[in-house]
């Protein structure tokens, strides 16, 4: 039996010990930050779903009033396009172009 076996042996369980503590110190605040990342995050789920409601409402809203807005603009320059290829061809029509 060799004389530094005990020795040998204790120092692998003390090797073992420092192992774990190593591990733990940072190991414990990691799994509590994802526990209550995760618990955040299902309680955040409805406000934001809320939120996108509200946002979809207001891009609704928007797109109404911009294209209202808008199609009286298009309307007022297709109208104008109209009446001048309507007139350019009378025109040419009674100058026998």
């Amino acid at each position: 039996m060799d004389v530094l076996a005990p020795w040998r042996d204790l120092s692998l369980v003390w090797l073992g010990l420092l192992a774990m503590i190593a591990i733990a110190i940072p190991g414990v605040p990691i799994f509590f930050a994802v526990k209550y990342l995760r618990l955040f995050k299902r309680w955040l789920r409805n406000p934001m779903l809320n939120a996108q409601v509200w946002a979809l409402r207001i891009q609704q809203g928007t797109m109404r009033t911009t294209d209202s807005v808008a199609s009286v603009v298009i309307n007022f320059h297709t109208n104008a396009t109209r009446i001048t290829a309507a007139t350019r061809g009378v025109i040419n029509y009674l100058l026998g172009k």
